[in-house]
């Protein structure tokens, strides 16, 4: 029987700018250029890209190209504005054979137009506030991590 791997604490830095705070401790993998959060008992797995500024660096501009491009199919969509950092989520029911609910799909985008994507996978509906509760939690720093 292989060893689990282990959890790391909540507080994660993602890039230098970008931090988040993990609704309780998690396994922390990469995958496939994506930042891989997963949780094997509470059966949750969040994905996370970080992509650079956009050439204008405008982050009004970047988060209306989000919203263009996010699924006609989707419901349940947020926005937020907090901290600076600019915020766009919805669900998305996908094809399956598995019990999976509806993703959540979240962005955030700072001030200098770089911006945060978020996908979270999981079996029960309760759920979905851990990855609003991670997505809400993504922090952008004018100041680089050291």
């Amino acid at each position: 029987m292989s060893t689990p791997p282990p959890l790391v604490s909540e507080s994660q830095q993602l890039t230098e700018r970008w931090s988040a705070t993990l609704p309780f401790p998690m396994a922390r993998r990469i995958d496939d250029g994506a930042l891989v959060f997963w949780h094997s008992p509470k059966r949750l797995t969040l994905w996370l890209l970080a992509f650079n500024p956009s050439e204008d660096g405008d982050p009004l501009a970047r988060l209306a190209d989000l919203r263009a491009g996010a699924s006609s199919d989707g419901f349940d969509a947020t926005e937020e504005q907090r901290g600076g950092v600019l915020r766009f989520a919805y669900r998305l029911r996908e094809d399956g054979e598995d019990d999976r609910q509806p993703a959540f799909y979240g962005f955030a985008v700072g001030p200098d137009g770089s911006h945060i994507f978020l996908s979270a996978y999981f079996d029960s509906e309760e759920q979905v506030e851990d990855a609003r509760s991670m997505w809400r939690s993504l922090t952008w720093s004018d100041q680089p991590a050291t």
